[in-house]
């Protein structure tokens, strides 16, 4: 079987990056699999961005090929047709935009619950309907997809690599991973330093401290804007921190906060699936989540970790926890045997039983 694989943004070393890639690792093993390449990825040096796609991603590229798409303005449409219909089948990791596929077979991967401003006319649901199946990476998106776009639907949950994540002697520290951006501010650090520091006036969480781990590129202001905020309060941040140093904090830390999409009425704000609660999971973090987005689907309230819905409840519900080891050690077992479920064979599992289907 060929199969062709499209992303727009190869370079964003994003998760649907890691999603589409992955898949390519996988089917690369019994099927012929080209990467795809638009004039903008041609100017990145193509053999240098996958080496360090698969560096990043801990993946091995070496049977993909690399190949020139006639994709972008100026390109001739019928080049564009006669390219596509030698493929037996065409994933596209779409940025919330289509394009008429003539492969035999068209599967279009959403991450982001995308608002359909594309087949509305008459040309946009032509161009839909030669695209088989929409699949999404969480229930939560599927939900919008389906109201928002003409297409069959399935939904198969991102590969989280946790072969190398294991629990260790565990400390009093309460993990939280997100990017640092004052731009957007969407991982919600600040609710979270200020929810910290309220937990702080009571005596039982003496000796527990708050880490902060996320990548920063040009906002380093920012980190020092949270600095302040935490004053002499035990909060500690992480920038750019190494995978290897963050796979020792899963290990050592009791409980995982994650706070986006709160306060968030934009589906796009929210959290689409949720990779670093299941790597925390892994780590025997208890994940304490709010509960929207595709953490729900991650989380099982009370059973695999606790969801909450407002601040005082994740104050209260980190209490709970703090106050109880039993049920930190009951919460912390059943969050490692679920993060099983969204590992990197159960993933290969799905992706092959898809490309086997009729």
């Amino acid at each position: 079987m060929k199969i062709g694989i499209y992303s727009p943004y190869l370079d964003s070393f994003g998760g649907g990056e890691r999603y589409v890639l992955t898949t390519a690792e996988i089917l690369a093993i019994s099927c012929k699999v080209d990467l795809l390449l638009d004039s903008h990825h041609l100017t990145l040096q193509p053999k240098t961005l996958i080496s360090d796609l698969g560096k990043r991603f801990n993946l091995n590229l070496e049977k993909i090929n690399l190949v020139e798409v006639p994709m972008g303005r100026g390109i001739n449409t019928i080049k564009r047709l006669l390219f596509f219909r030698s493929y037996d089948l065409l994933i596209y990791l779409t940025d919330g935009s289509i394009f008429y596929s003539t492969a035999r077979r068209g599967i279009i991967h959403f991450q982001v619950p995308f608002k359909n401003y594309k087949t509305r006319d008459l040309w946009g649901k032509i161009k839909a309907s030669t695209w088989n199946l929409a699949v999404c990476n969480s229930k939560f998106t599927e939900g919008f997809i389906k109201k928002e776009w003409p297409f069959k639907t399935t939904v198969i949950y991102p590969p989280v690599d946790i072969s190398k994540i294991k629990p260790l002697k565990k400390k009093n520290y309460i993990l939280s991973v997100g990017r640092f951006a004052s731009f957007t501010k969407a991982k919600k650090h600040e609710e979270m330093i200020k929810t910290f520091i309220r937990l702080c006036r009571n005596k039982e969480m003496k000796g527990w401290s708050l880490h902060l781990v996320g990548s920063v590129e040009g906002d380093e202001g920012y980190i020092d804007e949270l600095k302040e905020l935490a004053g002499k309060n035990p909060v500690f941040f992480y920038p750019n921190l190494s995978f290897d140093r963050l796979v020792a904090l899963y290990g050592q830390s009791k409980i995982y906060w994650h706070a986006s999409g709160f306060g968030e009425d934009d589906p796009t704000k929210m959290e689409h699936f949720g990779i670093t609660t299941v790597e925390a999971m892994a780590g025997g973090c208890v994940p304490i989540v709010i509960n929207s987005g595709g953490q729900p689907e991650i989380v099982e309230n009370n059973k695999s970790g606790m969801l909450w819905s407002n601040l005082s409840e994740l104050g209260q519900k980190t209490l709970q926890i703090v106050n109880n080891n039993k049920l930190w050690s009951k919460l912390s077992n059943n969050a490692r045997k679920r993060s099983n479920l969204f590992s990197k064979n159960y993933f290969k599992e799905k992706i092959l039983s898809l490309i086997r289907s009729p």
